[in-house]
């Protein structure tokens, strides 16, 4: 059998004749495919590219991978068996949801109505610009007026949109005789909204439409459904005024845009659907998860007696250690420390790490050692950390091998034990943490239940359009020279999930051992695909050349320049 050594240019050549020279586009999964069914419904391909669609840019590449488009459909799924259970609750009939949802509908009917109002776009006249650029020159700097007129339109569109809307609004205002009792306002205490009852059914908000009159109580009402950090906000009285005067813009909007037949707009009643559902969801989700949880001081005081480590200190340590070439030299430094030790001859000690140990700096002190496997300024290092541990405080350690392959031995210097922060310190965090650990466990109990209930079932191999062998390794071929390695390696996964007639799986596995090696440079993988490639395939053509790979890698030789081929 003669051989020879071929060049990388070679080799790439060679590897090349596994994939085919033809792109192929493959046909995408048909809208209608369904993908799932529960009872009273189903998912099509057409609703995943769809939500698809909805994604931001910034996140959409992870779901147009095969993988992010199953995930995508195990999201859709909960959803929809959640809002089924929701349904079944009536949650949407529910007073309080409605007031829940009543300041986003009337967000998304004012955002829709300013779209209307300033569609023919507003008008910045030259004499304004120019007064603007006179007032601020400072800020363009050299500029011309020329050179910064689009940076003055930039700055006073927005000025004189806000301004439009701000006119429109004092014309509702008036128009709909709107008034607002400050004076009123002042006096409500939000420190204790309970304590109001005197001026419970005075006006803050008056108007001729009924619909936009709201009483202390009815102010009161709305603040208890913020959320807490938004409830702060309005415990100083311009932050109430602010709320309250938004209250007021927000109704007149609403109503005005109404009259103008808004409702009927398609995009408001998706809009209106969709905060809907999401409001569903999520309350379906506090019934069902969060308020099932026990959140009582006996519970929260069991989980923190129960992971007293998450609420502790971390234990560290501190030692000195002495590193040598040899295991005779560590071995009899060790007899001379320890006997230094005994007399308490620090001096002598770090004269001695000083004139012959590997570790010299700050006396060989290694401070902070945690029991994570890394030694601070040496790195990952298990074995070492796990003397460290092992070895009692005030002793010696044996001499042993670190992961520089030098012979070291310690002293632990000084032993800091965990400390756990008292319970009334760290309460709401425990309650935070019991929180999440439980609301993880309690979700997924409910979701297989409700999954159950719906009869769902999912058909995640329908989003996957099977191409042949041959259609796999032109995309594969496609990526590489393209530089996307990782999109390859996936499409070499296909060949290897569908198409398993030891010939193209045994192509492509070659192709993924030697794309980790050569152009992801990742050896330990590269190693562990041709080891498997090598017992699958003993006999095979290529397993020669996957065995002197193998052998490259593990030696850390050059790969390209080693490997020889057979001359056929």
């Amino acid at each position: 059998m003669n051989h020879r050594i071929i060049s990388k240019k070679a080799i790439i050549t060679l590897v090349a004749i596994f994939t085919f020279l033809s792109l192929f586009a493959a046909t995408d999964v048909a809208d209608s495919t369904i993908v799932a069914n529960y009872k009273g419904g189903k998912i099509t391909m057409g609703d995943i590219n769809e939500r698809l669609s909805q994604i931001p840019p910034m996140y959409k590449s992870k779901y147009t991978t095969i993988e992010g488009k199953k995930e995508l459909l195990d999201m859709i799924c909960i959803e929809e068996v959640f809002y089924l259970e929701a349904l079944s609750h009536k949650v949407i009939e529910q007073k309080e949801f409605t007031q829940r949802i009543d300041d986003q509908i009337k967000s998304a009917y004012f955002s829709e109505y300013r779209k209307e109002l300033l569609k023919d776009g507003v008008s910045i006249t030259i004499e304004e610009k120019k007064a603007y650029f006179a007032e601020n020159h400072d800020r363009f700097k050299d500029r011309t007026f020329s050179e910064a007129e689009k940076m003055i339109e930039t700055k006073l569109k927005p000025e004189k949109e806000n301004a439009l809307i701000e006119a429109k609004k004092q014309e509702l205002f008036t128009k709909l005789d709107v008034e607002i009792n400050y004076d009123l306002l002042v006096k409500i205490n939000i420190s204790a909204l309970d304590s109001n009852e005197v001026i419970i059914n005075e006006k803050v908000i008056s108007s001729s439409n009924s619909k936009i009159n709201r009483t202390v109580g009815d102010i009161i009402a709305h603040i208890n459904i913020l959320p807490k950090r938004a409830q702060m906000s309005l415990h100083s009285e311009a932050g109430l005024k602010r709320h309250v005067d938004e209250l007021a813009k927000s109704d007149v909007f609403y109503i005005e845009a109404l009259a103008n037949g808004l409702d009927k707009n398609p995009v408001i009643i998706s809009t209106v659907n969709q905060i809907k559902r999401n409001m569903a969801l999520r309350t379906i989700y506090n019934t069902l998860v969060v308020e099932a949880i026990d959140t009582s001081n006996e519970a929260v005081t069991k989980y923190y007696n129960d992971n007293i480590d998450q609420f502790s200190t971390l234990a560290y340590r501190k030692i000195q250690t002495f590193g040598f070439d040899t295991k005779k030299s560590a071995t009899k430094m060790r007899k001379t420390v320890k006997k230094l030790i005994k007399k308490q001859k620090d001096e002598e000690i770090n004269t001695l790490i000083a004139e012959n140990s590997i570790y010299t700096s700050n006396n060989g002190i290694l401070d902070h050692i945690y029991n994570n496997g890394i030694i601070p300024g040496m790195g990952k290092d298990e074995v070492y950390c796990d003397m460290v541990w092992a070895t009692d405080p005030g002793k010696l350690s044996d001499v042993f091998q670190n992961s520089k392959e030098k012979y070291v031995f310690f002293r632990i210097i000084e032993d800091i034990i965990a400390t756990a922060t008292p319970f009334e310190e760290v309460k709401d965090k425990v309650k935070n943490n019991l929180m999440k650990t439980l609301s993880k466990e309690k979700f997924e109990s409910v979701k297989e239940g409700l999954e159950t209930k719906y009869a769902l079932t999912k058909y995640p191999d329908k989003m996957v359009v099977k191409l042949s062998a041959e259609e796999y390794f032109n995309k594969a071929e496609a990526a590489q020279k393209r530089r996307r390695f990782n999109d390859a390696i996936f499409y070499y996964d296909e060949v290897m999930k569908y198409h398993k007639n030891n010939k193209d799986d045994y192509k492509a596995m070659f192709m993924k051992g030697f794309l980790f090696a050569e152009e992801l440079k990742d050896t330990e993988k590269a190693i562990e695909i041709f080891e498997k490639f090598l017992t699958l395939y003993p006999e095979g053509d290529l397993s020669e050349s996957a065995q002197y790979m193998l052998s490259s890698l593990k030696n850390k030789e050059d790969m390209i320049d080693s490997i020889e081929f057979e001359d056929k």
